[in-house]
């Protein structure tokens, strides 16, 4: 009786609480596990789902909304609405789509149908070309009308195609025991049909422990001795089917199913000794009060595994009332009652699904929630340094790799931002910030940082991309460092259009060419002092700058230099101050410099005895 009028109580208990949805606990999963919470309780009665490739979630509502869930957000108009009989545990029930929906976009769905009679359906629906997030008005074509129904209870509903290309579609025996024995009716059954709604003429003909082979419509019947299949799952590779049967007092079954299998109910319910009768892969007792109903199952098979490797080819599937959801390997099943754990704490859970990206989805009907599971440890985010040259103007760009260091089913963000070392936002560089996100299995993405360029002689200098508050993954790496080489050359003032040095005898302010011997001077060489002046330089504290001069006879002469500073009238200038060489004969001296390793033009400063 208490599995009879758990969706009718529930239903009840979600309208008159409905001011405390918004509190609804997360479940408790095992370490480096996280879940989302996808359509934050914008949903009520759920009772399926299925997973679309392009990402979107259809979820049946057992009031007869299909609804869409698209980029995490329920959208506000179902994909279509279905008059329905939603007394007890009857109503929209099952939604999967065709494996050629890319090029048919048909979507089929099981539900209880008022007219004639109240009885289960299974039909197919078209989306719309222009939005597929709607039906096409007008185009249920019905494949399947079941048997009249007595009791609320007991429809099944679960329908998914199978790797044959064949839909396969469960049925409860509608509280009627001796329905799950018989070939005159299906229910209690798992039927399997064409796309079209026809019989494969490969069905089977018959079933231990009973007599005769079903004829007419009952030619869809593919496995019987059920009582309420509310889910079932196949695993992607094998083609390996699990049904779960939920029991009456005593035993929560989970089955392989099998073509012409009789799983034994009503004359078993859980494991038994009757030759022919197919038992259970694995059971636990419904007996104690927290336990009711096995529902959500799904094998961990998706094209990019994120689980960790123990999880790969398993099975997940849940219970009702007790909120949990546990593991067992299909190849080595656990004793009765001794799956493994994997989560506790949901609110009714009633479907599970797993994603081609690696990620798990549950149905909470308690929460009116989709809720998403991913595995993120091991996921490092960091991020590259990069050396740019600086350039004589304008703005190129450094573009800096951030990377994960593997694929991810999450959602993975992190912030970044710019800042300051040696260089100078607004003058070397452009400051920036912001958040990164990675999509499930994206794995670089790339933050650009704009360099001004000019024409000072300046250091190289440097700036750093800082990361900072990752979500869904850890940092190893936390700061790139950008390093802008500057390619400026020094410049030495020269007359317009000549190569003659702008430059003056510090001592007489005279122009060149200037006396080897200077009385005003008041060194004791008596040698000349020449103001050179650079056009370009950026004068930082310790900078070492040399010169050099060539004469007439190509000898090379290292001069010193006895000052360097600004000239306050003069911005953009730097005053440089060497010692002309001992022993210069009169002429032209070729004068550079060098600065910061790169040297200068040459300047021509003219002398004479």
């Amino acid at each position: 009786m208490l599995k009879t009028i758990l969706f009718s109580l529930l239903s009840l208990s979600i309208v008159t609480s409905g001011l405390h949805k918004n509190a609804e606990p997360m479940s408790s999963l095992p370490g480096d596990f996280v879940e989302t919470e996808i359509t934050g309780n914008g949903l009520s009665n759920t009772t399926a789902m299925a997973l679309h490739p392009d990402g979107r979630i259809f979820v049946c509502q057992q009031t007869g909304e299909l609804r869409v869930i698209k980029n995490n957000v329920v959208l506000p108009t179902p994909f279509t609405t279905l008059n329905v009989n939603s007394s007890g545990e009857r109503g929209l029930l099952g939604v999967t789509f065709d494996p050629n929906y890319a090029t048919n976009r048909f979507v089929y769905v099981y539900y209880t149908a008022t007219t004639p009679t109240i009885h289960n359906r299974v039909s197919r629906f078209t989306a719309n070309a222009a939005n597929e997030d709607i039906a096409v008005t007008g185009s249920e074509v019905v494949l399947i009308d079941l048997e009249t129904l007595g009791a609320t209870n007991h429809n099944g509903g679960a329908i998914h195609f199978g790797p044959d290309g064949k839909l396969y579609i469960v049925v409860g025996e509608n509280a009627v025991p001796s329905n799950s024995q018989t070939l005159a009716n299906r229910l209690g059954k798992v039927l399997r049909i064409n796309s079209d709604g026809s019989i494969p003429a490969d069905n089977p003909t018959s079933f231990p422990n009973i007599a005769g082979s079903p004829s007419g419509v009952n030619r869809a019947i593919w496995a019987v001795g059920l009582r309420n299949p509310f889910t079932f799952s196949f695993q992607p590779g094998t083609g390996r089917m699990h049904i779960n049967d939920v029991g009456q007092d005593t035993w929560e079954e989970v089955n392989v199913g099998t073509a012409g299998a009789n799983f034994g109910w009503p004359t078993c319910e859980g494991a038994c000794a009757i030759a022919g009768m197919t038992n259970p892969l694995y059971q636990y007792s419904s007996a104690p009060a927290a336990t009711c109903a096995v529902t959500g199952g799904a094998f961990y098979n998706p094209t990019t595994a994120t689980f960790p490797a123990q999880f790969i080819g398993k099975y997940f599937f849940a219970d009702f009332c007790a909120g949990w959801i546990k593991v067992l390997d299909p190849l080595s099943p656990p004793p009765t009652g001794g799956a493994v754990d994997f989560t506790t704490g949901i609110s009714f859970p009633v479907d599970i699904q797993v994603a081609n990206d690696g990620s798990l989805y549950y149905l909470a009907r308690g929460s009116g929630s989709v809720f998403r599971v991913q595995f993120v440890a091991g996921v490092t985010v960091s991020i590259n340094d990069v050396t740019i040259t600086e350039g004589a103007g304008g703005t190129s760009v450094a573009n800096f790799t951030v990377s994960l260091s593997s694929a991810s089913s999450n959602t993975v963000t992190v912030n970044y931002a710019t800042a300051d070392n040696t260089a100078v936002a607004s003058v070397d560089y452009i400051a920036t910030s912001g958040t990164l996100t990675f999509t499930p299995g994206q794995t670089s993405r790339t933050v650009s940082v704009g360099i001004n360029g000019d024409t000072l002689n300046e250091d190289t200098v440097s700036f750093n991309v800082n990361l900072t508050s990752p979500t869904n993954a850890t940092i190893s790496d936390s700061q790139g460092v950008g390093t802008i080489v500057d390619d400026d050359a020094p410049v030495l003032a020269t007359e317009e259009n000549s190569q003659r040095a702008i430059a003056l005898d510090t001592v007489t302010f005279i122009r060149d060419p200037f006396p080897i011997t200077n009385t005003q001077y008041f060194g004791i060489d008596k040698r000349t002092r020449v103001s050179l002046f650079a056009t370009n330089l950026k004068l930082t504290p310790g900078l070492i700058i040399t010169a050099q001069a060539v004469d007439q006879q190509q000898v090379t002469h290292q001069l010193s230099v006895e000052f360097v500073g600004g000239l306050p009238t003069f911005l953009g200038f730097t005053q440089i101050v060497v010692k002309l060489p001992d022993g210069t004969t009169a002429g032209d001296l070729r004068v550079s410099i060098t600065v910061r390793g790169k040297t200068s033009n040459v300047a021509l400063a003219g002398v004479q005895p």
